[in-house]
């Protein structure tokens, strides 16, 4: 009997760590991830339960407690304490409507911290990234609507969904290099990167993406004064890790990518080269460009796709042109966009200050991520160099 103890404890320990070890090996379907996440929990208790109730029932006809049973016993509440805290939705877990501050001067931001800025449905918030990052989700309110902030910190795709019609999302696994996202009604999983369904009561379907930018603290002071923006404190700040201690580090510094083999990624560049990739409906065409070709350039101008781009302080934000027929003549000056023909004058989120042209700028919607993340879920799109 001792024997088939620890043939149950070794089942617990394989279901209680399997939310880490079935996302970092291609072998595993993404459907064993999602049943996994539903059988998980009542399985191990099942399995504690029947060592308890065996060591019970042995101890109470000998009338002595079997000292063999010590092992197991404390092996299969290990196991139940892994089965409830090695998953991500526990490790990374998302935040639901976090308090919020207009006081700046409160905050230990600094300048070249990135923000993303999210303008939807009549309201403007702040969420620095350096935040988001530890939580991967943020479910927030914008008037009568929900938005989830998702923050893949394995591939940097940054992505804001409006999700009121299924409700809150949170992390629910990870499959080929990119966070799984799932609502928590339905507990349908999403592929982050792509926003496609991938198994549950809601598939198939796909997220709604809304637009959103990213701007340095130094920029956000200076153009969003008494804007709200998540309250944090240092430690909300501190250096992102996983689990075990400097594995982060490593993984960042490597050309690896945890759950997700060589010949499963395109590799004309190493994984972790930054890319700007064009994710907006009104493009016909999915296009990607080299970050750093476009921090060069400063500005970018794509006459087919009637955008250009603008690249500051390291970060990337894009814009349709104000008219199909109008000839740009762009420049940076004083962090700010000027259109030299017309004498018009945006700042950097598009918002017109003086000229001819006196319209805002429309946001284009880009996704600042890293290479191997981009090819894999955006096969078809077109590389440009500049």
């Amino acid at each position: 009997m001792i024997l088939t103890l620890y043939i149950l404890v070794i089942i617990a320990f394989l279901v209680a760590t399997a939310a880490i070890y079935m996302p970092m090996n291609e072998i595993f379907p993404i459907k064993w991830q999602y049943y996994h996440y539903f059988i998980r929990k009542p399985v191990n208790r099942t399995i504690y339960l029947i060592i308890v109730a065996w060591v019970g029932v042995n101890t109470y006809q000998t009338g002595v407690f079997p000292n063999s049973a010590i092992a197991p016993l404390i092996l299969a509440t290990l196991a139940m304490i892994l089965t409830y805290r090695m998953h991500q939705e526990v490790i990374f877990k998302a935040i639901d409507y976090p308090n919020m501050t207009k006081d700046f001067s409160a905050l230990p931001l600094e300048d070249n911290m990135q923000i993303a800025v999210i303008e939807y449905n009549g309201v403007t918030k702040l969420y620095p990234l350096d935040y988001v990052i530890h939580h991967h989700i943020v479910n927030d309110k914008f008037n009568d609507k929900l938005v989830s902030l998702t923050y893949c910190a394995m591939c940097r795709t940054i992505i804001p969904f409006d999700v009121t019609s299924i409700g809150a999302l949170f992390v629910g696994s990870y499959y080929n290099g990119n966070m799984i996202v799932a609502d928590r009604k339905t507990k349908t999983f999403f592929q982050q990167a792509s926003f496609e369904s991938v198994i549950g009561k809601l598939h198939p379907s796909n997220l709604e993406m809304i637009g959103f930018q990213i701007l340095n603290w130094r920029e956000i002071k200076s153009l969003l004064p008494n804007t709200e923006i998540v309250k944090v404190t240092k430690n909300d700040l501190k250096d992102f890790e996983l689990p075990i201690p400097g594995l982060w580090k490593k993984i960042m510094n490597s050309d690896i990518v945890p759950g997700l083999s060589k010949k499963s990624r395109d590799t004309t560049f190493p994984s972790r080269t930054s890319v700007i990739g064009i994710i907006d409906k009104s493009v016909n065409k999915s296009l990607v460009y080299l970050k750093s070709e476009i921090l060069d350039k400063v500005v970018v101008e794509n006459k087919e796709g009637n955008f250009f781009l603008v690249g500051v302080n390291n970060t990337v934000n894009g814009f349709f042109t104000p008219s199909e027929n109008s000839k740009l003549n762009i420049e940076i000056k004083n962090n700010q966009i000027h259109e030299i023909n017309t004498k018009t004058t945006w700042d950097l989120r598009g918002k017109f200050i003086s000229g001819d042209m006196k319209v805002d700028l429309k946001p284009l919607a880009l996704s600042d991520e890293y290479w191997f993340s981009w090819q894999k879920y955006h096969k078809n799109s077109k590389l440009i160099r500049l």
